[in-house]
């Protein structure tokens, strides 16, 4: 299995509007992540990342719930998805890290992952305001920032912390009074 497959098949499977991440099932090989779900509650009063384990039958247990250090944030007209986006919550199978998203405090944080327990290592600045989407590839990840115009941050992954790349940082130049 060529390196590009195997890292997408361990990647985490994001799911719009929820900030759900799942780690999907795999062979023997597997880690103990893969029957690990992680859901983010980005409640403004602050957010919390709760994890279930995954039965064989595809039932979930709730596990644990693990406090980001930020607040979830909120946009005006939103129902179900507060932060109107997609991938709130990444996770990092080679350095098994989650990333998590605090809109409401522009910060994202970074959480060690053993297993089905989450430890916070580090709350760092988005480089924006209202960070509502994070990716990782390798050694980096950015985050993109819904407003003011949009922006995208990136950092490198050093030593199981972020570490913001100041030439990293671009604005989209979007309008403003739209949502995210």
């Amino acid at each position: 299995m060529s390196t590009v497959i195997r890292s997408l098949a361990l990647t985490a499977a994001a799911v719009v509007g929820t900030g759900l991440v799942a780690a999907p099932s795999q062979a023997a090989e597997a880690p103990a992540e893969a029957h690990v779900v992680f859901v983010q509650t980005d409640a403004p009063d602050g957010n919390t990342v709760v994890a279930y384990d995954r039965t064989p039958s595809g039932g979930l247990t709730q596990v644990g719930s693990y406090p980001t250090g930020g607040d979830g944030g909120v946009l005006a007209g939103s129902v179900v998805d507060h932060q109107a986006s997609e991938g709130s919550l990444a996770y990092d199978p080679g350095h098994h890290l989650l990333f998590a998203t605090n809109a409401g405090s522009n910060t994202v944080t970074v959480f060690a992952v053993t297993g089905d327990q989450l430890v916070r290592r580090q709350v760092i600045g988005s480089g924006g305001t209202f960070p509502v989407s994070v990716t990782v590839h390798d050694d980096r990840v950015f985050v993109l920032n819904a407003r003011n115009g949009g922006s995208v941050q990136g950092y490198r992954l050093a030593g199981g912390h972020l570490v913001r790349i100041p030439g990293w940082g671009r604005s989209l130049g979007l309008d403003p009074t739209k949502s995210p």
